[in-house]
């Protein structure tokens, strides 16, 4: 999986429940003749398109997802925030959990995370309802790699699905492992340790992410750099914030006073290897943090560099978008940085280009959709939707 949610924060992130309004009434549920409806006081149910009753209209919301239904009852107001207790219905309507859960979290590999309202302990469940996992833990993860992070006793850990312990709870941070590391502490800074518990690359950022294409975006305190997977720090901290996008490119953001210098600046600079360090770079980013106080919010500089800290595609760019990076080919949307004399309706608007800074198409697509991989183009009287593919062909959706 390509991210992860802590599930105890995930109701409340994802309950935003009036986004849901008018995307699942009247819906038919799982592509049938089966519809999610509400009644005249307001509560939900599912019936057929007959009127039969099929789930009983006792709930505030049902949504549907790839294992079946999350129904939602409200929990008894303390008189300033709403809670809800949640259940599950699988595909057969049959009800499998009753509303006795604080979350749950439906996983690609057909179970369920869920935590208990009585203790908040999380465990993991299949879709018949039977424990995989004892409700034992104070946090889970979605499983990276074939491990699940959990928190127990207050200190993090890994476990497999038969729930044995692969890594021994005694980190106070972890994330889950990806490309065979996992940003842990012990000490109060983060490194990256092992399927065995060992560090690999040493306590020494205050923040760290996952590894993505063999490179991982570090920080000392807001100021970010890159790693490779032997801790090899390759730029220094002036960064905003740079992430790999594959093939030995990084895409960066980073202060507007960096624009037309960074590529001299680049090789005169030391890497910092620890906070202390970052002092070198006072005079390049308390110019890039008043920025941030600026009117001009939306002139951010933003590029690729690659492991050579070259700039590809030059210096002109306030936004750009990693699409593909395949084989040995990479794909972009660039925004260019606006410029007053320009037609405003194009200023915003993307350009596609490869990874030698070759620009494939001109700049015409006035939305990007990066995990589709769709460009849309605005004509006189209609929008047209493209695919796109890693050598920047566009293939017209209808």
């Amino acid at each position: 999986m390509k991210a992860f949610l802590i599930v105890c924060f995930l109701i409340r992130s994802f309950c935003s429940f009036s986004q849901f309004e008018d995307e699942n009434e009247g819906k038919p549920v799982f592509g049938g003749t089966n519809v999610i409806a509400k009644n005249a006081a307001g509560q939900v149910g599912v019936k057929s398109t007959g009127g039969k009753e099929i789930i009983p209209f006792v709930y505030s919301k049902i949504i549907e997802n790839h294992l079946g239904l999350f129904v939602f009852k409200i929990n008894k107001s303390n008189g300033y925030e709403r809670s809800y207790s949640l259940g599950y219905y699988n595909k057969q309507f049959k009800q499998i959990l009753p509303c006795q859960y604080n979350s749950l979290l439906a996983l690609d590999e057909g179970y369920i995370i869920a935590s208990q309202n009585s203790d908040k302990k999380f465990g993991l469940i299949d879709t018949i309802g039977r424990i995989i996992i004892p409700f034992e833990y104070e946090e889970m993860a979605a499983p990276s790699e074939g491990l699940y992070l959990t928190k127990l006793k207050g200190k993090y850990g890994f476990i497999s699905k038969k729930n044995h312990v692969v890594v021994d709870h005694e980190f106070t941070y972890a994330s889950p492992f990806s490309e065979g590391l996992a940003a842990a502490s012990k000490s109060g800074l983060i490194g990256y340790i092992n399927r065995k518990g060992d560090f690999e690359i040493k306590e020494q950022f205050t923040s760290a992410d996952d590894f993505a294409f063999g490179y991982a975006q570090v920080f000392f305190h807001n100021q970010t750099s890159i790693i490779d997977r032997n801790g090899l720090i390759l730029f220094p901290f002036i960064f905003k914030s740079i992430r790999s996008a594959g093939n030995g490119q990084f895409v960066f953001e980073a202060g507007e006073n960096l624009r037309t210098t960074l590529v001299s600046t680049l090789p005169k600079l030391g890497i910092a290897q620890r906070p202390n360090e970052l002092s070198q770079y006072d005079s390049l980013v308390s110019t890039m943090d008043s920025e941030i106080d600026s009117e001009t919010l939306e002139e951010k500089f933003m590029g690729i560099l690659n492991l050579s800290k070259q700039l590809i595609g030059g210096n002109e760019f306030q936004q750009v978008i990693p699409l593909i990076s395949e084989d040995q080919n990479q794909l972009y949307a660039v925004q260019r940085k606006g410029n007053s004399e320009e037609n405003s309706s194009s200023i915003y608007n993307f350009a596609l280009m490869d990874g030698t800074g070759k620009l494939l198409t001109d700049f015409r697509f006035f939305e990007v959709k990066q995990e589709e991989k769709i460009v849309i183009e605005e004509l006189k009287d209609h929008f047209v939707s493209y695919r796109v593919d890693a050598s920047g062909k566009l293939s017209k959706l209808d």
